[in-house]
């Protein structure tokens, strides 16, 4: 059985809410070159990986309540600045017209941590932020194995690499020095009954 993660209930519970916010903006790269689909692919993800990254880290600064996640969120958004510093000029020499919004989950995401406060808040950063960073580091084995790959694209993925894998051993280590969370609460602050047994359940 699959785990029912935040991200999965929050997609199941806000279908409207996804709905608000589609708009006319362009959520995927485009070309008006050469450029093959597994490149723009790659592109429209990780820009997405990478703004979604920057948002999140400045709500940080001010919502974060665990120093080390404060002081985490502070890193990702140098980090995640000088990757898009990296990533611009590369996608504009190849003609390709990167996103203008983040995608439905990434946009609900940052709608949803908006809400929550105090070690919730830090939780919820984190959990986000481990599957950003491994989901950007799936997507690049798979573009490293797929051939026909743009070589400069590759070569700016590679150099980035290590410090999304670095961040990424950071935020294992925040995820088990955070402590447990407490029950879950609906309206009104009534303790909502636990899952039905054999339901597993990560994160919130």
């Amino acid at each position: 059985m699959n785990k029912l993660t935040r991200r999965t209930a929050l997609g199941l519970a806000m279908p409207a809410t996804m709905l608000a916010l589609a708009g006319c903006k362009v959520t995927t790269a485009t070309s008006m070159g050469d450029m093959n689909q597994a490149d723009l692919d790659f592109v429209t993800n990780g820009w997405n990986l990478v703004h979604f990254n920057i948002a999140e880290s400045e709500l940080a600064q001010s919502y974060a309540t665990t120093p080390a996640v404060r002081e985490f969120a502070a890193k990702l958004l140098a980090d995640s600045h000088l990757a898009q510093q990296a990533f611009d000029p590369v996608i504009q020499e190849l003609g390709i017209t990167p996103p203008s919004e983040l995608r439905s989950d990434l946009r609900i995401r940052l709608l949803h941590i908006r809400l929550d406060h105090g070690l919730d808040f830090d939780r919820s950063f984190i959990d986000d932020q481990l599957a950003s960073h491994e989901e950007f580091l799936s997507r690049y084995d798979m573009m490293k194995n797929t051939p026909g790959q743009n070589p400069k694209l590759l070569a700016l993925i590679a150099r980035a690499t290590p410090r999304f894998q670095s961040n990424l051993n950071t935020l294992r280590e925040l995820q088990r020095m955070m402590p447990p969370a407490g029950p879950a609460t609906g309206p009104l602050g009534v303790t909502l009954p636990p899952p039905p047994p054999g339901l597993p359940v990560y994160g919130r």
